[in-house]
């Protein structure tokens, strides 16, 4: 019997890619790879512009995002000083008010905007004032929107909306579906994950990007409804999860002003407490995204006695308080379940930078995780089906041919850097090799640096091999 196989976690947690293309356009993900010097410089262009073409709504849009990450790296003391200098919500509204483009930014940045209109909320009433401008954004969302503009008004759907009719959020998604602009190979993904679990189960993902795809199949092309969606990223918004509640079968009690949910005020401890209740309280199997385990699993994650209850089953994991041969049931969906051949090779070019999306992994990431879940495999097939340890086996090298040639590398959150490696001895084949962090000193002498290098150079090691292919196919 195997137990959960928790370490591919530590081992990966994101990927660097080269090639980024420069975009005209600006979004919320590229503000943040720039320093305050980069954003002030942008932003003085980019007023120039606003200027000499005060109509121009990409670029009011271009300097509202440049605005928006500057002000959020201001220091707190200076921001309400940053905010009346710039004066921009009350610039935009005068030169385009009725525009997609002041809506969605009076969305983004609601608290100057409510501050700037002189009016004072409760919560409550704050939430509807911010939410009126996502509801008229999403009525003008342009014919040529991007990526991050379809996924925005998802998460915000998902979450403001949840337990209210889904009509909205399927014509949203179903356009952003039409647009080619969310990645296949992301859609494959997600579609195994969910092949892979019993029928009326839970699947527990931790962002908007382990949802979004889902909601794609399941409202706009109509496979896997009977799965039901959990986002961890909107869990600590109360009607969310009540409505999430409701749709599981579990008990509105939950909430009683004297029970622990009311009693627990820090956020991160209300989100594992729900999570807790949902794995021992729901009458259904329950999943957990692999792909976003780092932030359960790593560091405090989820308490250990949840942790203990976690099997691998393939691209997610199963909650189970009794032990079982999870090896068996990630068999199962390897041989009857997944749809695997799309790895092998794309049939159409990336449409989408790392940039140009607000949620989700690259495709390379994805492609990646099924080595890392299913490579214990590897000995159990060469030992007992010599057919399927071929087949994974020119899989994995078909997966690491194509990063090799993207010029694709990685680090993991705790596990350190990796490489992959083309190897010609014995025959062609790969190896994922993965080294810790050389924690450098500038300070440290020279014996010091070759000791750590020493170090660093013992705790080498290969975290994935593949075997080299006699034939060419």
């Amino acid at each position: 019997m195997k137990r959960a196989f928790l370490s591919f976690i530590v081992a990966i947690a994101a990927f660097i890619t080269t090639g980024a293309q420069t975009e005209e356009r600006f979004t919320y993900t590229q503000m943040w790879s720039f320093d305050t010097l980069k954003l002030d410089s942008m932003y003085r262009s980019w007023e120039e512009r606003v200027e000499a073409s005060p109509k121009d709504e990409q670029a009011w849009r271009n300097l509202f995002e440049i605005y928006n990450a500057r002000k959020v790296i201001t220091p707190r003391e200076q921001q309400d000083a940053y905010r009346r200098a710039c004066n921009i919500m009350q610039r935009m509204e005068q030169a385009i008010p009725e525009s997609y483009t002041f809506y969605c930014s009076a969305y983004q940045g609601g608290y100057e905007y409510e501050k700037y209109r002189g009016k004072t909320y409760g919560i409550a009433e704050y939430v509807a004032f911010r939410n009126q401008f996502a509801d008229r954004a999403i009525e003008l969302l342009p014919e040529d929107a991007q990526a991050d503009d379809y996924e925005l008004w998802a998460s915000y759907l998902m979450r403001e909306k949840a337990g209210e009719d889904s009509t909205q959020l399927t014509r949203l998604l179903t356009r952003y579906f039409d647009s080619g602009l969310y990645p296949a190979e992301e859609l494959q993904y997600h579609f195994n994950e969910l092949q892979g679990m019993d029928e009326g189960a839970i699947y527990i993902g931790a962002t908007e990007g382990d949802i979004t795809g889902k909601l794609i199949l399941q409202l706009v092309m109509g496979v896997h409804r009977d799965k039901l969606l959990y986002n961890d990223n909107c869990a600590s918004y109360r009607p969310y999860l009540e409505a999430f509640f409701q749709s599981a079968g579990l008990s509105q009690d939950f909430f009683d002003p004297e029970g622990e949910w009311a009693k627990t005020e820090e956020q991160f401890e209300e989100q594992r407490l729900n999570i807790r209740h949902i794995c021992q309280h729901a009458q259904r199997p329950v999943y957990f995204s692999a792909s976003s385990l780092s932030r359960m699993i790593v560091g405090e994650g989820l308490p250990d006695d949840l942790k203990a209850c976690l099997y691998n089953e393939g691209l997610t994991m199963r909650y189970s308080a009794k032990p079982y041969d999870n090896l068996a049931a990630k068999r199962r969906n390897v041989e009857e379940r997944y749809r695997l051949e799309y790895l092998r090779l794309s049939f159409r070019p990336d449409q989408e930078t790392g940039y140009r999306r607000r949620f989700g992994w690259p495709s390379d990431f994805l492609a990646f995780n099924y080595l890392l879940l299913l490579n214990d495999l590897m000995p159990y097939y060469k030992a007992h089906s010599p057919e399927r340890h071929a087949w994974l086996n020119s899989l994995f090298t078909d997966v690491l041919a194509q990063m090799v040639k993207k010029n694709v590398g990685g680090y993991g959150r705790e596990g350190g850097m990796f490489h992959i490696k083309r190897v010609a001895e014995g025959g062609l084949h790969f190896e994922v090799v993965q080294e810790p962090y050389l924690l450098a000193n500038p300070d440290d002498d020279a014996t010091m640096q070759q000791r750590k290098r020493a170090e660093q150079k013992a705790k080498t090691h290969v975290l994935i091999k593949t075997e080299p292919i006699e034939s060419e196919k």
